[in-house]
């Protein structure tokens, strides 16, 4: 497509607030084609006076961001699966809602958390094993308050981990994936278990901690129960390690799910970048 000249950007700036939905949407997909010329008058017109047009140029220029941070997100999922980063793929995930994340800051609270429990490990002279994982979750879950968000289970901050970590709240998958992070941290040998309707962590292939219940403990007879009574049956695949690709494809499948129908372009967006996971596995 050839450039746009100034005159011709604005005039589609200016048609973004016609009455004429079909008029509106024609002008925004040539913006978003012209996205390099277009974008320093998109920014001007933030401050337009017209409701409409500070709306739907919020809209492209989020769009915009987000297929950048889908550059990245592509770099990232192209590594082998041995290589992904847990903590990279939650940043970035967090990142397509809160653009200026502080990844210092929340590395720094992880770190802290850890070498707290790390302290009182010590202290107490802990071995590992049982005792050891119920001393990490009376730490986590009590005296840090991290807990199952039951009231408002679909709202998308259960998903980002900056707001995880910052209002102790979250949903089965990105309680246990701030678990999992400390855990490694302290070289805790737990892992993730995806299973069918609920995710689970697991700890020397014995113990099951449902992070979603304040760390209840279970055996392997009762998740199989579990799996039963909600009928899913079983297959030993349910109880399996889910690795790093995995875990992020079930986080953004979550989120897709909540966007679907609040913001479709936003969950366009991180469809293309559960695509990429998927896509280089294949390519694995």
């Amino acid at each position: 497509m050839k450039s746009l000249t100034e005159r011709e950007i604005r005039a589609l700036i200016h048609l973004l607030g016609d009455d004429d939905i079909k008029t509106a949407q024609i002008a925004r997909k040539t913006l978003l084609e012209s996205r390099h010329d277009a974008e320093p008058f998109l920014e001007e017109a933030r401050d337009s006076l017209d409701p409409h047009v500070r709306t739907r140029v919020y809209s492209i220029l989020e769009r915009l961001r987000l297929d950048e941070l889908g550059q990245r997100f592509d770099q990232f999922s192209s590594m082998p699966s041995a290589w992904l980063d847990l903590e990279e793929g939650a940043f970035l995930i967090a990142e397509s809602g809160y653009p200026n994340i502080n990844r210092a800051h929340y590395r720094e609270m992880l770190d802290n958390i850890a070498g707290d429990f790390k302290t009182r490990w010590d202290e107490k002279g802990l071995t590992r094993g049982r005792e050891l994982i119920e001393a990490l979750n009376e730490y986590f879950f009590n005296e840090l308050g991290f807990t199952g968000n039951h009231t408002t289970y679909y709202d998308p901050d259960n998903s980002y981990l900056n707001q995880v970590l910052d209002r102790r709240i979250g949903i089965p998958i990105s309680l246990s994936m701030v678990y999992l992070l400390i855990a490694r941290r302290l070289r805790i040998p737990v892992i993730g278990i995806s299973m069918p309707g609920h995710f689970l962590l697991q700890y020397n292939d014995s113990l099951f901690i449902d992070a979603f219940q304040k760390g209840q403990l279970l055996n392997r007879g009762e998740c199989v129960q579990y799996l039963m009574n909600n009928g899913f049956g079983f297959h030993p695949a349910y109880l399996s390690p889910t690795p790093t690709r995995f875990m992020l494809v079930r986080m953004l499948t979550n989120l897709i799910q909540i966007y679907s129908t609040q913001d479709p372009d936003r969950a366009d967006s991180l469809t293309s970048f559960r695509d990429m996971l998927t896509q280089s596995y294949a390519k694995v």
